[in-house]
């Protein structure tokens, strides 16, 4: 493709998949960090169970691309970074997330253990609570989202606190171990100019042009978005399926 072609696909997705989840009142259902504990205590695998292992699964093969191209955490985000220019800083603050992951896990674990696997209800959470709380449910991700990337920068919940992300972290250090042949970013490091325009166009704020240099891309906040793809003017990155 050429440049610019992914981001005219990837942004109009992510962002439509963002208004959509949230106006229909389905994101709590499906992404709910929430409800697939309170139906762990109930013994009942529910959507966002099924959501949440199809995600660890497909990382297996597309790495983080879920979150930068369908996710509407991420959708939220892409429309705040019309407003909000600041990049958000890689620090140490890049692992709380696997702090509330673990937390979140135990507790869902706990619950399993406790109570067993006693039905499939994919509804469960959409009909049996009030629309009230379907709306504070839904909305609490917005709630979060916006003030964290207002004070910290474009993606902070991305790289801070997404309860998602660790799963294709995960997924992605599995395949790469067994060398599965997945989505990965490959280079041409003998086409770069240095111009570090791919460092400025990264939204996870990474340093692009500090892989390319080492002939390796593996970097554990990469979306896989294709901003560096698009802007780069002497075709050094691009996608492709390799072990």
């Amino acid at each position: 493709m050429s440049r610019s072609v992914y981001q005219k696909i990837r942004k109009p997705v992510v962002i439509t998949t963002a208004i959509l989840f949230h106006l229909l009142l389905i994101f709590h259902l499906l992404f709910s960090p929430v409800i697939i504990v309170m139906a762990s205590y109930k013994g009942i695998i529910n959507a966002s169970f099924v959501v949440f292992a199809l995600i660890i699964l497909l990382s297996l093969f597309f790495g983080r691309a879920y979150c930068s191209w369908f996710c509407p955490g991420c959708g939220v985000q892409e429309i705040m970074s019309f407003f909000i220019k600041k990049k958000s800083k890689n620090t140490k603050a890049l692992y709380i997330k696997y702090f509330l992951f673990t937390i979140w896990i135990g507790a869902i674990t706990a619950g399993y253990t406790l109570n067993g696997l006693n039905k499939i209800d994919l509804a469960y959470g959409m009909s049996d609570i009030s629309f009230a709380r379907k709306i504070v449910l839904t909305l609490g991700a917005i709630v979060i989202i916006v003030p964290l990337t207002a004070i910290f920068g474009q993606f902070a919940s991305c790289k801070y606190i997404c309860w998602q992300a660790p799963f294709m972290i995960i997924g992605t250090k599995i395949r790469d171990y067994f060398h599965f042949r997945g989505l990965r970013l490959h280079v041409h490091a003998e086409n770069c100019r240095n111009c570090k325009i791919c460092n400025f166009k990264c939204p996870m704020n990474i340093d692009v042009m500090g892989h390319v240099k080492k002939n390796s891309m593996n970097n554990s906040e990469c979306i896989l978005c294709g901003n560096c793809i698009d802007s780069c003017k002497h075709n050094v990155i691009r996608y492709a399926i390799t072990k």
